[in-house]
């Protein structure tokens, strides 16, 4: 997928004037090729007065569509079709949702007149009458496969998914490299194919010293002798993470620790794999176990409201515990459990019900902006997690395969035997975390003056000093990005949309220089 600066999405605006549809912006779109080994993908068409837009298979590229009053409109960025006049009329219960557990579910998003298309969607207007959105969305049977049954197809299909990436793609790319299970996968099949990466890059902030995310990849890298560059130098906080919410369409609460990826792909014509749904796709997380027995019994509003809980928990400081709900969204909580609830009992089929929703409403509708816009600086990014043949092997996979969260770590140990004594990022010690230097404070002073001065309403003051100060209730890194998104989002208009993207676009001119804190030069 081609490069979509900050500043300039592509948008098509079509709007109803009597007997004739007025065009406005790009009559054709397509965020890249499509070929075989092409997963996270969008398009639209305006043709002989009928407009077609699509995504890809499982809708992990998020394409925005708006339609009230005879306009309808298409674009990749829900600020650029804000900025092209678009109501931005808020729907206070997505964001309800958003304040909650940090997503959107379904096709939801900030604003009540836009929508996203769902996995598989295909929108038609003809220039009369309502949008039609069809879904391509199912919900899998359960197959019947052993333990080891499972192991052995998960080798082999992913096997095939990097080779038809890498069938597509002849030239050369890069592995992003944590210190987790996906992208380690990655790098070891497309070695085990033949094929070297011109070099992995782990993110991490912690100066010269690598937390042990960044030491868990380098010791990869050094096993099989692959060039690895780590991006550990300070980062502006509040200048990334206002980009990330502009490049995620104030649709996302993450991100923007991921901004030195951003950075270090701008300007170059690279390649890039990525790793997205091979977590949530090979193993449950902590809260499986408990889920499925919830979900055995029906009780989808429990679900439900443990995800309240957990994200409250996460994105809070430890005397508080309630999230941002009660903060930006008092007073919803009961109407926030009783939609997500049936969100959930969609997949009530599914052989794990609460691993289908984080898939399709968490990895879909917040993860995905990480191979559409974090990394969509790269010529192309190749999701091999995606492949339809690996999803719908392991999205059938029987709970009673998956609960140990080993599956994952007995595939890779099974086809790689040579690293299988290097552990993931947890086998290392955390190191001591560097304290912000006083010229980095002064710049996030800087950034906060900045930013409020281009967005903030009546109570400026009061929003500098909320991003000055430690937060009383959020964790710093939550507290700015809920404030900056409720700031983005109190009076939006065209004119501060244009101001949101013209702000981001100054904020990436202005990035940081140093990205590489150290390099190790493979073989």
């Amino acid at each position: 997928m081609p490069a979509m600066p900050d500043d300039d999405p592509p948008f098509l605006i079509l709007r109803r004037d009597g007997e004739r549809v007025v065009v406005r912006g790009a009559e054709s779109w397509a965020s890249g090729p499509h070929g075989k080994a092409a997963t996270v993908w969008a398009e639209w068409g305006w043709t002989d007065g009928r407009l077609t837009a699509r995504v890809d298979r499982y809708g992990f590229y998020t394409l925005f569509w708006y339609e009230k009053d005879g306009v309808v409109a298409v674009s990749p960025s829900l600020v650029k079709l804000v900025a092209e006049g678009c109501d931005a009329t808020q729907d206070a219960r997505a964001l309800a949702v958003f304040h909650r557990i940090g997503i959107f579910v379904n096709d939801d998003t900030p604003l009540k007149h836009v929508k996203t298309l769902p996995p598989g969607g295909v929108l038609t207007w003809d220039g009369t009458g309502a949008v039609r959105v069809e879904s391509g969305a199912t919900v899998p049977g359960t197959q019947e496969i052993s333990r080891e049954g499972a192991v052995d197809g998960m080798i082999t299909h992913f096997r095939s998914a990097v080779a038809r990436a890498l069938e597509e793609h002849t030239g050369p790319f890069h592995v992003p490299l944590s210190g987790g299970r996906d992208s380690r996968h990655i790098l070891l099949e497309v070695l085990h194919q033949g094929r070297r990466p011109e070099a992995c890059v782990t993110f991490h902030h912690n100066g010269a010293v690598p937390n042990r995310e960044a030491m868990a990849a380098r010791a990869l890298c050094e096993r099989l002798g692959v060039t690895h560059e780590m991006l550990g130098f300070g980062r502006p906080r509040l200048a990334d993470t206002l980009r990330a919410l502009v490049m995620t369409s104030l649709c996302a609460d993450e991100h923007a620790q991921m901004m030195p990826l951003n950075d270090y792909f701008l300007g170059r014509d690279a390649v890039s794999f990525d790793g997205i749904a091979g977590d949530i796709l090979t193993n449950p997380d902590d809260s499986a176990d408990w889920f499925m027995g919830l979900s055995r019994k029906g009780d989808w509003k429990g679900i439900a409201q443990g995800m309240i809980d957990g994200h409250g928990r996460v994105v809070s400081q430890s005397h508080w515990g309630k999230g941002a709900g009660p903060i930006y969204s008092p007073g919803m909580d009961e109407e926030v459990r009783d939609y997500v609830a049936p969100a959930i009992a969609q997949y009530a089929d599914a052989p794990d019900p609460y691993q289908m929703f984080w898939m399709f409403h968490r990895t879909r509708r917040e993860i995905n902006f990480v191979p559409q816009a974090i990394l969509g600086s790269a010529r192309h990014v190749f999701c091999p997690y995606l492949d339809p043949e690996f999803v719908e092997f392991c999205i059938s996979l029987p709970y009673s395969v998956t609960k140990d969260q080993q599956l994952h770590n007995d595939a890779i140990a099974r086809a790689y035997p040579e690293v299988a004594d290097i552990p993931y990022q947890e086998g290392f010690p955390e190191p001591r975390v560097r304290r912000n230097s006083k010229l980095r404070k002064l710049g996030g002073v800087r950034d906060a003056a900045q930013i409020v001065a281009a967005l903030g309403g009546e109570s400026r003051v009061r929003a500098f000093l909320g991003f000055v100060r430690f937060p009383d209730k959020l964790t710093r890194h939550h507290g700015d990005i809920y404030a900056l998104h409720a700031l983005s989002l109190d009076g939006l208009d065209a004119a501060k949309a244009r101001r949101l993207l013209d702000l981001a676009a100054r904020l990436r001119a202005r990035r940081p220089g140093r990205l590489i804190s150290d390099r190790y030069e493979g073989a």
